[in-house]
């Protein structure tokens, strides 16, 4: 096969994506795909890419990280991280917006619709090295149900939640909401790993996973799950 240009990009993405690792024209990230290469007005305004340095990472259904989380951030969906079925969905309801092939994938031309590829992930908020432990403990526990004083991964209570997430990284936390407001330093820049509280005296405790998001042990008939931060609230660090 000849090499692959961003014209192959746009018209035959699966063909491309499936040459990834056998002849060099792209290095793979985690679920997503890095183009070197193009030039950058193909891809980008002036503002985030130089001719230079031009590159775009490749999403896809599967894809994870900080890039996925972009595209989510400029469609207005809730910032998993996760290249989901709600993610593809609004992707290609954008693609026919903008007249795009409706093929899902968020190339080179996608990219420029929502307003450049964003460049470097080392402008994203950083976690510490414990409030990454902190998120992907918290997020081992998806689907676990709601259980008013809870404290087991057979059912939790907000405050259990924490304090169990907490105690595997070797932190103790206080059993309620209240008390553990009162045992955290408030922050205004949250990391990911901090927590989030609501009410003063706090009633209710979530874990910030970055993105304007949290993930919580809401209330009775609910599921352990990521969602976008809602009402008033403020971050304690630990």
């Amino acid at each position: 096969m000849g090499s692959y240009t961003p014209r192959h990009l746009k018209h035959e993405p699966h063909r491309f994506l499936s040459s990834v690792g056998r002849r060099g024209a792209a290095v793979g990230i985690g679920a997503a795909v890095v183009v070197p290469g193009l030039v950058a007005t193909e891809l980008t305004t002036a503002s985030t890419a130089s001719a230079s340095s031009a590159h775009v990472v490749v999403l896809h259904t599967g894809s994870t990280g900080y890039y996925v989380k972009v595209v989510q951030k400029r469609l207005h969906i809730p910032q998993t991280s996760r290249f989901d079925a709600r993610t593809l969905h609004a992707v290609k309801n954008f693609q026919r917006i903008k007249h795009l092939a409706r093929d899902g994938y968020v190339g080179p031309q996608t990219w420029r619709a929502l307003g450049g590829f964003p460049g470097s992930a080392s402008t994203a908020p950083q976690p510490s090295a414990s409030g990454s432990r902190v998120v992907s403990i918290a997020e081992r526990y998806t689907g676990v149900p709601y259980v008013y004083g809870g404290s087991t991964p057979r059912g939790f209570d907000c405050s259990g939640f924490t304090s169990y997430v907490y105690r595997q990284v070797g932190h103790s936390l206080p059993r309620t909401a209240a008390a553990q407001a009162n045992a955290t330093r408030r922050v205004s820049s949250p990391r990911p790993g901090d927590l989030v509280f609501y009410g003063y005296p706090a009633h209710h405790v979530g874990i910030y996973v970055g993105g304007n998001n949290m993930i919580d042990s809401a209330k009775p008939g609910t599921r352990i799950h990521v969602h976008a931060i809602w009402g008033s609230h403020y971050f304690g660090r630990v």
